[in-house]
């Protein structure tokens, strides 16, 4: 990827930053081209790391201790949005300790950002007109049962008309949280959960923190509260072990569900990990097969809830997000990609009646 896009951006002051970076800095900063790498915790010496580069014409390469002081992480700030949607990050880091997961290891147990220095940035994100508001982080609901109150102090916010959440792990999702923010305002109704897998065996190999028990569960109950509500979620095949009955029964999960999207990756060795020396490593070419089997159900899933979003003729508000060739594209709050007529600008509300699908896209007839 770093390669591909110093080739096609030969002039460009190229940097490389997140886990991998994290790892092993030294292997990045070697790779002709590359002008920085910056590892994980320390984007704020990104414009040091610029102004070194074109000192020095030498890759700068800034890879800090993997866990920070107490409490500390790196304070960001809004300055303009011209976007339809800004990103927050209210916390870094992970507690916890998935078998095949590598993030505690490279990015440190969670960090929460100040409450304050997070409701500061979004006044300046609606100040400078964007309206809608993700909040983002490793592990979302690591930041804890302060969650719903933030989200209503954001929702307070004059100008924020949408707040959208990152990836919640499903035990977060109890009924004392659904309940606290089901009638926020702005919150939009799509959730992007950290499903992993449908198998209770191989969700205990990975040491995840709950079973298909407790997401059908917490699904049933956000659906109860919030009938409008979309799913989408993350998804692994081939983990080390994984029969074809394990994976028959993420099968029957995805179906049992219904998720608007699915993130479906092959599992991938990640070295130190203990999936990492599992016995049962499946192979690449059994991985590659399942994994096209599960985007098969999921575009069948898909289709179905965009079906009966049509059949339903409910009216549908969409957040504009760019515009071309006389169309404007953007999406709904449960997170449906919609196209109307006409160009409209980035952040824009716009309502209208969903009549038909193309390429994944709902089509929208504006409302006079």
């Amino acid at each position: 990827m770093v390669r591909r896009a110093i080739k096609n951006n030969p002039d460009a002051f190229v940097g490389v930053m997140g886990c991998a970076s994290q790892l092993d800095g030294g292997a990045f900063a070697a790779i002709p081209g590359v002008s920085f790498v910056c590892g994980t915790r320390n984007r704020a010496e990104i414009l040091r790391a610029a102004e070194m580069f074109f000192k020095s014409g030498r890759p700068e390469t800034c890879v800090l201790d993997i866990v920070p002081p107490e409490g500390e992480l790196t304070k960001t700030s809004a300055v303009s949005f011209e976007r339809a949607r800004a990103y927050v990050k209210i916390e870094d880091g992970c507690n916890g300790r998935c078998s095949y997961c590598v993030i505690p290891s490279l990015r440190g147990g969670v960090v929460k950002r100040d409450e304050g220095e997070i409701l500061d940035e979004v006044k300046v994100i609606a100040a400078n007109g964007c309206h809608e508001v993700v909040l983002t982080g490793i592990e979302t609901a690591g930041y804890g049962s302060g969650l719903s109150g933030l989200i209503r102090k954001i929702d307070a916010i004059p100008g924020i008309e949408r707040i959208r959440m990152g990836s919640l792990e499903p035990s977060f999702m109890k009924p004392e949280f659904v309940d606290e923010i089901a009638g926020v305002r702005s919150l939009c109704h799509h959730f992007h959960i950290s499903v992993q897998n449908g198998s209770d065996r191989i969700l205990a190999l990975m040491r995840r923190k709950y079973n298909t028990v407790i997401m059908e569960r917490s699904i049933a109950y956000i659906r109860e509260k919030m009938p409008d509500v979309n799913f989408s979620a993350d998804v692994i095949v081939g983990f080390p072990g994984e029969t074809e009955e394990d994976f028959e029964k993420t099968c029957r999960f995805v179906k049992r569900v219904g998720f608007l999207h699915l993130h479906i990756f092959t599992y991938s060795k990640r070295p130190g990990t203990e999936a990492a020396e599992m016995d049962g490593q499946i192979p690449e070419k059994v991985k590659n097969e399942r994994l096209h089997r599960l985007e098969a159900i999921a575009a069948g899933e898909k289709s179905r809830i965009l079906s009966g979003m049509i059949s339903s003729g409910k009216p549908v508000e969409i957040l504009a997000e760019t515009s071309s060739g006389g169309c404007t594209v953007g999406h709904t709050g449960n997170f449906v990609e919609c196209r109307i007529f006409g160009e409209h600008p980035a952040g824009t509300i716009i309502s209208g009646i969903p009549f038909g699908i193309a390429d994944g896209v709902v089509e929208i007839r504006q409302r006079t």
